[in-house]
């Protein structure tokens, strides 16, 4: 019972508006029961007064995740805004959101969401109104500032870490039947073919290391290649997931740079599948792989194929050139070969894309 003597302990310290101590109770209560959604939600309000937003709405989404019907018997109804998101319902989070900001006109997250609400139903308009105004009212919040960028044609070097951590973390779940089902990606399938190319004679990398690993698509194909196999990825839960596997011998939650600039282990072999659409300036990616390379160790990775330089596309992903890749790796890497693709399906339409393998230098 713990657990709920540090949630009751935080409960008293959130009605004297000390949410610092209040966080540190319930994080100590969610460190013995995990699933603890009374915690959860308490952590994600406490974290709403501070200003502290993502991590507000990723508490209030682990609530949802562990118990839908929470949303519905708490008066919060930020939670049912979420619960319809998550279910496709966009028009009825839309209608609780108009309701909440009517009573909460200040609350910088619930125009993101709102932000959000309406770009995923092509409301580009109302949702760029919507990320001015949630700007207008935190001016450092960098979710919906990415996300107007993106609309909007302003090309940022990289998104916030939290657009990416927050994006996938919801993917997790429902993130190889999208990509396998619906958009027809089958880039983890031909890599072990193109690996294997490029020397016959070779069957096995002795370190490999997935970046952006996900939920582990690409781990069954690297696996067959490897004698130890690494999975790096920025979300907890796409991690979760890959774990589930049992194919990697160690997986790594961080971001890819921090991770390989801290890193003493070196490897033989790199994979990026659909990694580097979530950067846009990337001479530090492509460094901080280069310090980490053994003697002629290999970089493959893919990327949105466009004419000149590179560019944060109205889908929040960025899009890079052949001539800015090749002069961005020049002197770091030798270009082996590259190959022009499909990446997936984007509706009716294939993502030209197109995939780099790289010899370090």
């Amino acid at each position: 019972m713990k657990h709920i003597i540090h949630n009751k302990k935080g409960n008293k310290y959130s009605k004297l508006g000390q949410f610092d101590l209040a966080i540190k109770c319930y994080d100590l209560s969610l460190s013995i029961k995990p699933e603890y959604v009374e915690a959860h939600y308490n952590l994600g309000y406490s974290y709403h007064m501070i200003g502290q937003l993502d991590l507000a709405v990723r508490s209030y989404k682990k609530v949802v995740k562990i118990d839908p019907s929470y949303a519905f018997k708490h008066s919060n109804k930020i939670l049912s805004v979420i619960y319809f998101f998550i279910e496709g319902q966009v028009p009825d989070a839309i209608d609780t959101l108009t309701l909440l900001i009517q009573d909460n006109p200040d609350d910088a997250m619930l125009y993101n969401m709102l932000g959000g609400c309406y770009t995923s139903s092509n409301q580009i308009e109302m949702a760029i109104q919507s990320y001015k105004r949630a700007l207008a009212l935190k001016s450092d919040y960098a979710v919906p500032q990415h996300m107007l960028n993106s609309l909007t044609g302003h090309t940022s070097k990289e998104p916030p870490k939290e657009y990416v951590r927050n994006l996938f973390d919801d993917y997790a779940e429902s993130f190889d039947a999208s990509l396998l089902e619906h958009l027809e990606y089958k880039l983890p399938f031909m890599i072990k073919e193109l690996i294997l190319q490029l020397d016959p004679t070779k069957e096995k990398f002795d370190k490999v290391l997935d970046l952006g690993c996900g939920t582990g698509l690409s781990g069954n194909h690297l696996k067959d290649i490897s004698v130890n196999l690494t999975g790096i990825d920025i979300s907890e839960n796409m991690i979760s997931k890959a774990k589930e596997l049992d194919l990697y011998d160690n997986l790594i939650v961080g971001d890819i740079v921090e991770t390989l600039n801290t890193s003493k282990e070196n490897f033989d072999l790199f994979i990026a599948l659909d990694v580097l659409i979530y950067i846009g300036e990337l001479e530090s990616i492509i460094k901080a792989v280069r310090q980490r390379c053994n003697k002629d160790a290999v970089f493959i990775f893919s990327v949105e194929i466009q004419d000149k330089g590179f560019s944060l596309l109205k889908n929040a992903r960025y899009a890079h050139s052949d001539g800015y890749i090749l002069e961005t790796s020049n002197n770091i890497f030798e270009l082996i070969k590259s190959k022009n693709i499909k990446l997936r399906k984007e509706g009716c339409e294939w993502i030209k894309g197109k995939v780099y393998v790289l010899r370090a230098s």
